[in-house]
């Protein structure tokens, strides 16, 4: 009746969805009746719309009478009888289909009972061969194949749908019975063994009983005694090891007469740490798989992790009072700060009387020798390097734990996910249909559910599909070994910048200036594929040097960075390459800057240092042949000597000092390369994508930042010695260039002999019969090239590649700025812009020349890298204009390259010194003001 009354409320809207319904006889049924009242709806509407337009025209089927002889000829009747044929038909099909489908749900029926009671047979046959096996074993002491008859019956019993009350009457009763009565005995008799096993220490029967114990479900009782069995294991062999580290102790003291030499902490720490482990590779696996339902393996690891803390933190806490790391840690925090304070400090001079190398501040009394120190320091590495790789090993253990459980967890719901898709196929209910069951069930809460049992069946289904695995925490993430490894590495991270700050300390205080000894060739490539011939023999000729400083740092920095990384401890690691960082950029930077501003610049000072003020170190035999003098040779043997060793002994001081400028490009090169080794250390000896690893790499990247700090520093000292070079390089070009009035009639123009033509100077008012005489006589840029070679040849052998470049870049600005000015004070003729252009072409091909970098080759390179020189190629191009209409798109082009510099006044000033050039012309095209 029920299902009546909703067929009427909510008829089907088509004949196939009546078909599909449960009761296809009501459904069309509803449906006819449905159509029905929509055809008087609309038969009744139609009436009124007629009512409404009388003047409607009715179709001719319509006005037409039917025939009297034969009513059924009529098309409206032969319609409405195929109407009601359709219907009868349709009632037939309906009628059978229910029936049909009454007869399919009958026949299911009885499939799925003789299903239910093969299935009770099938579990009766086994329940009565495991009740035989399991007690005819259980009197004849065959545990294995009693536990085994007993794990197939305790599985046919967890399935709820396994074990029927039809199943137990087909089994019989006697045979449930059984099987209780067998489990019990055979249990009892199982933790009886277990139990005399672990007082006796019997591994090999432990690892026996220990699987039956998994059959027979008694995991909980078993871990209890094997944790017990494996604390008295612990317990012995730590007893062990401390008892044959007191016997080497006792012979140590024995041979040593008093007790010098000890064994070292980390020994016995390490002996504890390989006892835990090999306990751990031992006895894991079996209990991680037979024990695992009653968490055994968590216990396993929590037992033996407890026990490593309980026998380490005393070792640990003994090596921290022997060693005074507390009191050690807190003097060396002193000294550092006292040391930093020293060379961090404004106003010293390194050439001063009063400032001592070395004064250590008591690093030796309060902490101890270098070498002592540094001992310990290994001593403290090897410490937290074993605790650091126990720890590993323990976290990877956890770990693998997780593993198996997630491995286990998955394989669980596969089997329920597969036994779920049986069920749905022998019931013949899809998972969408039992959802749509389930949902029409949850609406109409008077319909109850067919069984219990299925009901939590299904619900335990869904919430496995639901459920995702999570990891058991077994050690907690900060344990107290961590505690001790974090107050060790605090201790020894102190101690250790300490170590690098007085190491700096004691190669700043050894360091003799004068002593060849400790400088060396520089360690740096000087190899350049250079175009120009000049450049290959620059660099075949360089007798570049740098000092053992920088070597003596960088070495420090490196062995106590490399030893902290060696402990894998992130902590610490860390800790040591940030205070590395702080050091040398701080301390070895700041030092090294002021030893090149105070020794190395401060001697090549022209003038007043190894460089002569009036010319150049080799000048003098040119200052007398441009003098038309000859050099005597009637000098004798021992002046000869005498200036021979004055010549080597200036050059050897240039080659000193310019050693303290590249101590700060070695330094920067050893930084790159130590931030290399320590990023290969951080990918080969640290656990990869962690937010510790990451923390120290960001740490160790940090070195870049102190690399750049030297050549910035680098850059500054070659920015200082060319500012003190400035005024010899301003009085050279002043001597090339002449006064520079451009009142003076050139000297070949006059008539001047050939003893004058060296006396060239700038002039570029030149006309045809001048420009002649000045192709074939020593122009001032030939001068000036060979004063400029005077001044910067000397220390170019001897400076870095890098660093040269960059000072004879600066050199070439300086000149280039002062001829800039001397040009302003000409005039040009059309002659003089071609003698002008030829001039500037020959001073770049002589920088060009005298640089030794591959990429400053280019043109454009070098421009951008010399703004000065590019403003002097760039006015001979305006000067060399042949009409003003020229300019705009000569200074167009230019600016669309990037090349241009001149500002317009410079233009309109440079123009209006051209002869043939008017001012107003001039600015009107620049549209200029007067």
């Amino acid at each position: 009746m029920a299902t009546t009354i909703s067929m009427r409320e909510d008829p089907p809207k088509s004949m196939v969805d009546a078909l599909d319904c449960d009761d296809p006889y009501e459904a069309l049924l509803a449906l006819s009746e449905k159509s029905h009242e929509t055809a008087q709806q609309l038969s009744t509407q139609l009436v009124q719309d007629l009512e409404q337009f009388k003047t409607i025209e009715l179709p001719e089927l319509l006005h037409r009478l039917p025939n009297l002889k034969d009513v059924d000829s009529h098309p409206v009747s032969t319609a409405v009888a195929c109407s009601e044929s359709i219907l009868n038909s349709l009632t037939k099909i309906a009628s059978g289909g229910s029936q049909a489908s009454q007869e399919i749900k009958q026949l299911e029926d009885e499939k799925r009972t003789l299903e239910e009671h093969a299935q009770d047979v099938e579990t009766a046959l086994i329940l009565r061969k495991a009740s035989d096996q399991a007690a005819q074993s259980l009197s004849a002491q065959r545990y294995e194949q009693a536990s085994r008859a007993i794990a197939t019956y305790l599985q046919q019993k967890q399935q709820k749908n396994r074990l029927t009350e039809r199943a137990t009457q087909y089994a019989g009763e006697y045979t449930v019975t059984q099987l209780e009565s067998t489990h019990q005995s055979l249990c009892q008799t199982l933790m009886e063994q277990y139990s005399e096993a672990v007082q006796q220490s019997d591994v090999v029967q432990l690892g026996k009983l220990t699987p039956l114990v998994q059959m027979v479900q008694m995991e909980q009782e078993a871990v209890a005694l094997y944790v017990r069995f494996l604390t008295g294991v612990l317990s012995t062999e730590l007893g062990k090891v401390q008892q044959q580290q007191e016997q080497q102790q006792q012979q140590q003291k024995q041979k040593g007469k008093g007790g010098s030499n000890k064994t070292p902490p980390h020994v016995g720490m390490a002996r504890v740490y390989n006892t835990a482990v090999t306990i751990l590779r031992h006895h894991l696996p079996m209990v991680s798989h037979c024990l695992h339902r009653a968490d055994g393996d968590a216990a396993v690891v929590q037992l033996v992790h407890l026990q490593v803390e309980q026998a380490v933190s005393p070792l640990f806490q003994q090596y921290i009072q022997s060693k005074q790391l507390a009191v050690s840690s807190a003097n060396a925090q002193r000294i550092y700060q006292a040391l930093e304070v020293k060379y961090k400090s404004s106003g010293f001079s390194l050439q001063g009387d009063d400032f001592d190398h070395k004064d250590d501040c008591g690093f030796a009394q309060q902490v101890g020798s270098l070498a002592d120190v540094d001992a310990a320091l290994e001593e403290a590495a090897l410490c937290l390097q074993h605790a650091e790789s126990y720890t590993r090993f323990i976290e990877h253990t956890v770990r693998e734990v997780n593993k198996a459980r997630a491995m286990r967890f998955r394989q669980a719901q596969e089997q329920k996910r597969i036994e779920r898709e049986r069920k749905e196929w022998a019931t013949g209910l899809s998972s969408s249909s039992s959802e749509k069951k389930k949902t029409e069930n949850k609406a109409d809460s008077t319909l109850p559910f067919e069984d219990d049992d299925e009901k939590e069946d299904d619900d335990a289904f869904d919430e496995d599909e639901d459920e995702d695995y999570k990891p058991l925490e077994i050690l907690p993430p900060h344990t107290k070994l961590h505690e001790e490894v974090a107050e060790v590495g605090g201790y020894y991270s102190v101690i250790e910048r300490s170590l690098l700050l007085a190491s700096m300390q004691r190669a700043f205080g050894n360091m003799i200036e004068e002593d060849l000894r400790f400088y060396n060739p520089l360690g740096l490539s000087n190899d350049h594929d250079g175009n120009s011939s000049n450049s290959t023999t620059m660099a075949n000729t360089k007798h570049a040097l740098q000092t053992s400083l920088v070597e003596s740092c960088l070495y420090a920095a490196r062995r106590g960075t490399q030893r902290a990384f060696a402990t894998g401890h992130t902590g610490t690691a860390s800790a040591v390459a940030n205070f590395c960082s702080d050091c040398l950029e701080g301390i070895l930077a700041e030092h090294l800057s002021r030893r090149a501003e105070d020794i190395g610049v401060s001697a090549l000072k022209p003038g007043e240092g190894l460089i002569s003020g009036s010319g150049g170190i080799f000048n003098a035999t040119t200052n007398l042949i441009r003098q038309g003098q000859t050099v005597s040779h009637a000098v004798g043997g021992a002046k000869a000597v005498d200036e021979a060793a004055k010549r080597r002994k200036i050059q050897e001081g240039i080659a000193f000092a310019c050693a303290t400028l590249n101590d700060l490009e070695v330094a920067a090169h050893h930084t790159h390369e130590l931030e290399k080794v320590l990023l290969q250390a951080v990918d080969r000896g640290f656990p990869p994508n962690t937010p510790h690893t990451e923390q120290l790499r960001m740490c160790v990247q940090g070195l870049s930042s102190v690399a750049e700090t030297f050549e910035m520093s680098a850059n500054s000292a070659v920015e200082s010695l060319v500012s003190v070079m400035k005024p010899r390089i301003r009085a050279i070009v002043t001597d090339a260039v002449g006064d520079g009035s451009g009142g003076a009639s050139f000297a070949v123009m006059g008539g001047a002999n050939a003893a004058d033509r060296h006396a060239v100077r700038m002039n570029y008012n030149l006309d045809e019969e001048a420009y002649e005489l000045l192709a074939v006589s020593e122009g001032y840029i030939s001068r000036l090239c060979t004063c400029l070679d005077e001044l910067i040849q000397p220390l170019c052998n001897h400076l870095a590649d890098r660093l040269a470049d960059a000072m004879v870049l600066e050199v070439i600005g300086t000149a280039c700025k002062r001829l800039e000015v001397s040009l302003k004070k000409c005039h040009y003729t059309a002659m003089g812009a071609l003698s002008l252009d030829s001039d500037v072409r020959d001073f770049i091909n002589y920088s060009k020349d005298r640089l030794a970098s591959n990429e400053l080759n280019s043109n454009v390179a070098l421009y951008r890298a010399c703004t000065p020189l590019s403003r002097l190629l760039q006015i001979a191009k305006l000067m060399n204009v042949d009409d003003l209409e020229d300019v705009v798109d000569l200074v167009n082009a230019s600016k669309r390259k990037q090349m241009w510099d001149l500002s317009s006044q410079d233009v309109k000033a440079f123009l209006c010194l051209r002869e043939e050039f008017e001012e107003d012309r001039i600015n009107q095209l620049l549209r200029l003001d007067d």
